[in-house]
């Protein structure tokens, strides 16, 4: 199968083009690799993975890069809260605006299958647990632009392009291009490099998924053709921020939880997610536990492979910063970007 990476260079992507490269699809990446991060292609994918250096917004080149596809899967975008912040404008071209441009190249070309990777953030706060039937709830700007994207692809793929969306939960372990920023990979890297362990409260629930766990969930979609929404992770793996500290101490040794009070923080998602129609269609997906990726991380430090946590290059809120300081990425405002702007502010106003 000719799959097409959206984004592919970055902490998922680099994995998940390995593992689809070890099953004999013919991979190409496409990444603007805008995080100011002296990222080497060479260094991240494998050496059968072809590497096409762009912008993501650039329908000329999604064009170019969709021509002969099987499916394109489109991983990139501005993650987290306080990243999409920094310029709301841009995060709405490259959480919104591109993925809409791909899927319209994407099905000019006859693409089969288009896979638009989201996350479990779009629940936001909800009592009891939450399936792919229940209402999104998105809190905060990166979760408004994940749920629009969701709801509006499926109009410009209709009669084309299969259309499959993976909503994730919170990622950990190790990957070729690493971050340090999500919660269980910021706790284990605190914990060997200080010995501490920062926790304020901790009741918040969040579900938890291996980075590998992800690869091997997109290319079980890929085979199966797989349709509609889907939540990736397992039963198994929700656990209030407070589980995550103590697994943490535990694997660590040395470490001490630092307690505190709970902080009433911009981030209040709070969910307990069913992963039962995953399972339901791979069993066994995504069994790789909570403490498996914290030592991950925690042989990583000890190697010193990663020399110190702090370094921007693994936070995707410093790297931006730092990539706006140097000029390497900025809002394109071209007419596609506008159009797509001016629905995102239709559909959830000013921010």
């Amino acid at each position: 199968m000719r799959v097409v990476l959206l984004g592919g260079a970055g902490y998922i992507g680099s994995v998940a083009s390995h593992h689809l490269v070890s099953l004999g699809h013919h991979v190409t990446v496409v990444d603007g690799l805008i995080y100011n991060r002296r990222d080497d292609p060479s260094q991240l994918l494998p050496n059968a993975a072809t590497f096409v250096g762009g912008d993501l917004r650039d329908p000329d080149l999604l064009v170019e890069v969709c021509d002969g596809a099987d499916a394109v899967v489109h991983l990139g975008g501005i993650v987290g809260e306080p990243a999409c912040q920094l310029d709301e404008e841009l995060a709405v071209e490259l959480n919104y605006a591109a993925p809409m441009i791909a899927a319209e190249a994407a099905a000019g070309a006859g693409v089969g299958q288009y896979v638009f990777f989201s996350s479990c953030s779009v629940y936001g706060k909800h009592e009891g647990t939450v399936d792919e039937d229940t209402e999104p709830n998105p809190l905060g700007f990166y979760a408004r632009t994940k749920v629009l994207a969701e709801r509006r692809l499926p109009d410009v793929l209709a009669g084309v392009s299969k259309f499959t969306t993976l909503r994730l939960a919170t990622v950990h372990g190790s990957s070729p291009r690493q971050r340090l920023d999500s919660v269980v990979n910021s706790m284990a890297s605190r914990a060997v490099a200080t010995g501490r362990i920062p926790l304020n409260g901790g009741a918040q629930r969040r579900p938890l998924v291996h980075v590998g766990d992800v690869a091997e969930v997109l290319a079980g979609v890929l085979d199966d053709n797989l349709t509609g929404a889907w939540n990736v992770g397992s039963d198994q793996e929700n656990h209030t921020i407070a589980d995550i500290a103590e697994t943490v101490a535990v694997i660590v040794p040395g470490s001490k939880i630092q307690r505190g009070p709970e902080r009433d923080e911009a981030d209040a998602r709070d969910y307990r997610v069913s992963f039962a129609r995953l399972q339901h269609h791979m069993p066994g997906a995504c069994s790789t536990a909570l403490k498996d990726g914290v030592q991950e991380i925690a042989d990583l430090l000890a190697a010193r492979t990663i020399t110190d946590p702090n370094q921007p290059q693994y936070d995707n809120h410093q790297g931006l910063v730092a990539a706006f300081t140097a000029g390497k990425v900025r809002s394109l405002r071209s007419p596609a970007c506008q159009r797509y702007q001016a629905e995102y502010t239709a559909t959830w106003g000013k921010q």
